[in-house]
């Protein structure tokens, strides 16, 4: 079978966010679908198992896509697909936004924020169904990066910006650190965190010192 043949059916690539003990983590994807357009509507996600991100989905119960766009940047396919959020701290590496306490990336050609409704393993997927419970579409001119294209036009250029990025020495490590509980941000800035003013606020989330743990 050849299997590159696959490679003609019609994918977008997204970047999922999520919630991970340490900040937050992510993964490049591509199997995603919408399934139904009711109130609300309904997609798809197929997740590596052996993925950390998959891990997270299925404790958090939701995450956010963000739709790459024919402009988006190669690094940004390199930096949520050719590393492991178990070990590196992808998010800072790109512009980004968040939604309610979950990154987007700010040119995403669009974006979505899903919760989990039904969970099904496949051999080496997993299957989430899922509500959209908010979503937000980008710039008309903003064209969504497929799948088939991505292999022909980008993934050289995504592999040499990911070697010129490791090169850098600019990689983020996953950090540890004084925890926000209701937004999972993590404090790792020079200042220790007993030393912050009292009215010190989360940056994301803008909850106070006595919400971190």
């Amino acid at each position: 079978m050849d299997v590159k043949a696959l490679f003609r059916f019609s994918y977008g690539l997204y970047v999922v966010g999520v919630k991970t003990p340490g900040g937050f983590g992510g993964c490049v994807v591509d199997a995603v679908a919408q399934v139904a357009s009711g109130t609300p509507p309904n997609i798809i996600l197929s997740s590596m198992k052996a993925n950390y991100t998959n891990e997270r989905i299925k404790a958090e119960k939701e995450f956010t896509l963000s739709v790459l766009s024919e402009n988006s940047e190669p690094f940004v396919v390199a930096n949520f697909g050719f590393q492991s959020a178990r070990t590196e701290d992808k998010w800072p590496n790109v512009p980004h936004n968040f939604k309610d306490g979950l990154p987007v990336l700010k040119e995403a050609a669009a974006w979505a924020r899903c919760r989990v409704t039904e969970v099904t393993e496949l051999s080496t997927h997993t299957l989430f169904l899922c509500e959209v419970t908010d979503a937000w579409d980008g710039a008309a001119e903003a064209q969504p990066l497929i799948y088939g294209n991505y292999q022909k036009t980008m993934k050289n250029a995504a592999l040499e910006a990911f070697n010129a990025f490791k090169a850098s020495g600019k990689a983020h490590q996953a950090v540890s650190g004084p925890r926000c509980s209701i937004c999972n941000y993590t404090y790792a800035a020079e200042t220790p965190f007993d030393k912050l003013p009292p009215d010190w606020k989360c940056p994301i989330c803008g909850a106070g010192k006595e919400k971190f743990n």
